[in-house]
């Protein structure tokens, strides 16, 4: 095994390995030293594959001449696992100081920690197959995070999330089947691998679209694209807020990632243009961004307000992504990290404040936080940044790939207009629904009692994640340059 298949399976395997290794008790002794380690080690191997390797397929199991387990660090598959290597760590940080007092840990670690390698196969799979076999291993592996409570309202929510999940994956596996039979390669290709010549002879046009849209469909399940979007609001507020906060920043964007390999790499965006399934993709995103910010708007539930939040703004990306041109993809491409920066903070926040809720008040609720900027202003400062990105206001990420999505759509004429005008309504929702939660937390008023607010010491476990979270949201927009330099032009000129 040479040094390239290693360094480029590492950030995969030993995740997943070393998270399975926790449920052998007698072996490890410090949990939380254990964890740590083992998180910060996967993120240093993820950085340092992303940078030291070359984009060679490896072939991990070929199962026949055609079906392989493979994978491949693409420029797309890079700037991912990169984005989860900086966060995860952040996430399990803060989850040592809030998870003391939500047992039991042992599991939730070992299926956390197995996550974190298995997002990154999504990222760094080479052909569909691959793709399909990890993106359903994460739908596996995140049930026992949301069922952690073991209360009755976390397993409903588990059991909608694991039928929207399934719903979703069985569409998909349909247009493996068709993309294997019309296909040239079952390998990722930029432009696409179908047989055109062969799909035109047999005046199968029709059928593929159908089988690309259903598989799109299949895929924004996982993304919460309306009509399989509820699971979303139902599963992330059940769940300990670590896992809240990858669901909604990171695990999301597996079913974006998949979408993405499938118009880009299956498909071919050449196939889809100006076609049926582009408009349907398109409309059903708008919808669906117009959906989950008019549901946060009216949502008191402070955690179920955010992840109508989640539906709404992961709907941008695939937005983005189906303008299919280089201004969408390099929105997608900022969206895509500044989201995750963004949401993950505005759920550590809304954890800092459930985790120090005393016995007869009631911080679950958004319009009950009056006053708590005084006794946590670094928490409600670093939720106020995350919230102004979400909304877009200039310098931070969120405006900046807002304006790459809004420079695309123009070139679609008055769809595009209609699309633009929908981003705009979506935009001052999410001002409604955010900024009175910030205000009310720094101006409760003249006549509010502050003798009400508890008096709460945060650690640093929870303090860094919030820091660096919220600061990647803004510095996303401020490095939009770069982001762009190095990643969405290398992207798009494979693509496009």
């Amino acid at each position: 095994m040479t040094s390239n298949t290693l360094m480029t399976l590492a950030p995969v395997l030993f995740p997943i390995v070393t998270g399975f290794a926790l449920f052998s008790q007698p072996i490890i002794k410090d949990r939380h030293i254990y964890v740590g380690v083992m998180t910060f080690a996967t993120a240093a191997i993820t950085f340092f594959a992303a940078f030291m390797t070359n984009e060679q397929l490896i072939t991990l199991w070929r199962i026949t001449d055609s079906l392989s387990i493979a994978f491949r660090l693409d420029t797309p598959a890079r700037a991912f696992s990169c984005l989860v290597a900086f966060i995860w760590p952040l996430v399990t940080l803060y989850a040592f100081e809030y998870l003391r007092r939500r047992p039991p840990v042992d599991r939730f670690y070992a299926f956390f920690l197995s996550t974190f390698g298995i997002l990154i196969g999504v990222a760094c799979a080479a052909n569909l197959l691959t793709l399909y076999l990890f993106y359903e291993l994460m739908t596996f592996m995140t049930l026992p995070l949301v069922m952690h409570s073991q209360q009755r309202e976390a397993i409903r929510a588990t059991v909608s999330y694991l039928l929207y999940s399934l719903a979703g994956a069985a569409l998909a596996l349909g247009g493996f089947f068709f993309f294997q039979v019309y296909g040239v390669s079952m390998d990722f290709t930029p432009g696409g691998v179908l047989d055109i010549a062969r799909i035109t002879s047999e005046n199968s046009e029709s059928m593929i679209l159908t089988v690309t849209f259903l598989t799109l469909l299949g895929f924004g399940a996982k993304a919460g694209l309306v009509p399989l979007h509820a699971w979303l609001p139902t599963a992330h507020p059940v769940a300990p807020t670590p896992a809240s906060a990858v669901l909604s920043g990171l695990i999301t964007k597996a079913g974006v990632i998949a979408m993405f390999r499938v118009i880009y790499y299956v498909v071919g965006d050449d196939f889809l243009r100006g076609t049926w399934v582009q408009t349907t993709i398109l409309s059903m995103a708008l919808l669906t961004i117009f959906t989950g910010s008019m549901m946060a708007f009216i949502e008191k539930h402070l955690k179920k307000r955010i992840a109508w939040s989640s539906v709404s703004q992961v709907s941008y990306v695939v937005f983005a992504m189906m303008l299919l041109n280089a201004d969408g993809i390099n929105g997608a491409v900022l969206q895509i990290a500044s989201h995750a920066m963004a949401k993950g903070c505005l759920f550590l926040g809304a954890g800092v404040v459930i985790y120090f809720t005393l016995e007869g008040a009631n911080y679950h609720y958004a319009d009950q936080l009056r006053g708590i900027g005084k006794e946590l202003p670094i928490t409600m400062t670093c939720f106020a940044l995350a919230s102004l990105s979400l909304i877009g206001l200039p310098i931070t990420g969120g405006f900046t790939a807002k304006w790459y999505m809004c420079s695309g759509a123009l070139e679609l004429g008055n769809f595009g207009i209609f699309g633009i005008v929908v981003l705009m309504i979506s935009a001052l929702l999410t001002a409604g629904y955010l900024l009175p939660i910030v205000t009310d937390a720094f101006f409760p008023g003249n006549d509010f009692d502050y003798s009400s607010v508890p008096n709460i010491r945060l650690s640093w476990n929870m303090k860094i994640p919030l820091l660096c979270l919220s600061a990647g949201a803004v510095l996303t927009g401020l490095l939009a340059g770069p982001f762009i330099r190095f990643v969405s032009s290398k992207i798009i000129a494979i693509l496009l």
